[in-house]
């Protein structure tokens, strides 16, 4: 299989366009939601709508959001779960005692006011942006966007025109490391009862391995997990089990894979797992083949570091998304929820 997908150089976005288009009609590509896919913000503040139908956000669009008053931008932001609807009080412990209060004085121009005590707290204070100091909430949310949308840190330098140079590339440090949150955290599995799923092994240029799988007749659902250096069965295992669901059947015909699990991983994925892993069977999906392909392709265009890579394929799972940057802040509103 590895020899067969190294004849295809010449798959491109372009072709597997195609293809993707042949597998919609001929209803293979699926039209329903990934199980992943993060819930509706069409009424979110920020603009745009659902995530897979509708008017995605832009730049300007959210350009406009930052101009109403410091007040409305955080209820915005609580709407879009960065910031908690209340707080309970850290001085009197009253539960919850505590709400928006204008404050011109602050960063933001709001704070948590403690309805009884009167105690006060940064409104940042428990949440993902609390260590982002300097600039607004509103600077954030914009550096978010371009980092959403691919902007290079360069580029996102010149649109934000900060006076604190070393902010840009704080926040963008910052996404990098969601990127791996986000798949250490991730909890929707692919496949399922009378589900197959294939599963490949890739190894990047500079010595990465990646196990994926995407099941066999609905190509959106699909994963990527980065496997530690020196894996083991245990790994690759781990791997597995944390993105198969129990109840699937699992088509694998890389030797790599079949070599390291041996019969000790496949007896141990079918007892615990309840994973039915068949070895034999051979990838008779063209779809899944050029997916494979062209998945290849993609990572040997350069050397990825793990955190390079972790970032690429985050980007990859988000193009599934009409709206990258709503997608974005709804899996920080999950992987860190604001303290209440």
């Amino acid at each position: 299989m590895q020899e067969q997908m190294k004849r295809k150089p010449s798959m491109t976005e372009e072709n597997f366009d195609k293809i993707m288009a042949s597998a919609q009609t001929e209803e293979i590509l699926k039209d329903e939601d990934n199980e992943s896919k993060a819930e509706s913000d069409k009424d979110s503040d920020y603009g745009g709508s659902d995530y897979d139908t509708g008017e995605a956000t832009t730049f300007r669009m959210l350009i406009e959001k930052t101009q109403v008053s410091d007040r409305e931008f955080m209820e915005a932001c609580q709407t879009a779960g960065l910031i908690a609807h209340t707080r309970s009080c850290t001085t009197c412990s009253a539960a919850p005692a505590m709400a928006l209060e204008d404050c011109p004085a602050s960063l933001d121009g709001v704070e948590w006011k403690c309805l009884q005590c009167g105690n006060r707290l940064p409104i940042r204070e428990g949440t993902w942006v609390e260590d982002v100091r300097q600039i607004r909430m509103k600077d954030i949310i914009l550096i978010l966007y371009c980092w959403s949308r691919n902007y290079p840190e360069h580029l996102c330098q010149h649109e934000m025109d900060l006076v604190e140079v070393s902010l840009v590339p704080f926040i963008y440090k910052k996404c990098q490391k969601l990127c791996s949150e986000y798949f250490n955290h991730e909890i929707s599995n692919i496949g399922g009862p009378n589900t197959i799923v294939e599963i490949e092994e890739f190894q990047t240029p500079a010595g990465l391995h990646i196990v994926g799988g995407v099941e066999k007749h609905n190509l959106k659902n699909v994963f990527f997990r980065v496997l530690p250096e020196n894996w083991t069965r245990d790994d690759l295992c781990t791997a597995i089990a944390d993105n198969i669901t129990s109840g699937t059947n699992i088509h694998c015909h890389n030797q790599t894979i079949v070599e390291i699990l041996g019969t000790v991983g496949v007896r141990y994925l079918s007892r615990v797992w309840g994973l039915a892993l068949d070895t034999s069977a051979t990838c008779d999906s063209p779809l899944v083949a050029s997916l494979w392909a062209l998945f290849e392709r993609l990572i040997s265009d350069q050397d990825y570091t793990e955190h390079s890579l972790l970032q690429f394929l985050y980007r990859r799972r988000m193009e599934v998304f009409r709206d990258p940057f709503l997608a974005t802040v709804h899996i920080i509103s999950k992987i860190h929820p604001p303290q209440q």
